[in-house]
């Protein structure tokens, strides 16, 4: 086992000395857990939707635009809107990791570890 996941693993076998509840705990946990999966998903539409305004204007050889005229506005519309989600689960994320901290629940501190 990899020596990062093997040191993550060892730590989370042990108990946890935290004066939570295990299901605040666990509700905290998951909390954090689901905005990173969010956030994860926030930046890969935040990338798609500026590379296809970025290519509003681009053509195929045949002259047909890359992308429809509808579908780069619809873009620029979400743009705004995934931006603001993904500020909202950063946010989310720093808060429910300061709460672990002070509570003593351990969290991945990096991708390795999970």
């Amino acid at each position: 086992m990899d020596t990062a996941n093997h040191a993550a693993f060892a730590d989370l076998s042990r108990p946890l000395l935290s004066p939570l509840p295990p299901h605040e705990r666990e509700r905290l946990a998951g909390a954090w857990r689901m905005a990173n999966q969010d956030i994860a998903d926030d930046i890969r539409f935040i990338r798609q939707y500026l590379k296809v305004i970025a290519e509003k204007d681009e053509r195929l050889s045949t002259g047909t635009l890359v992308h429809g005229r509808a579908y780069v506005e619809a873009c620029a519309t979400w743009l705004p809107e995934t931006v603001a989600r993904y500020l909202r689960n950063l946010r989310l994320i720093s808060e429910c990791e300061s709460a672990m901290i002070a509570a003593g629940v351990r969290f991945a501190r990096s991708s390795d570890a999970w």
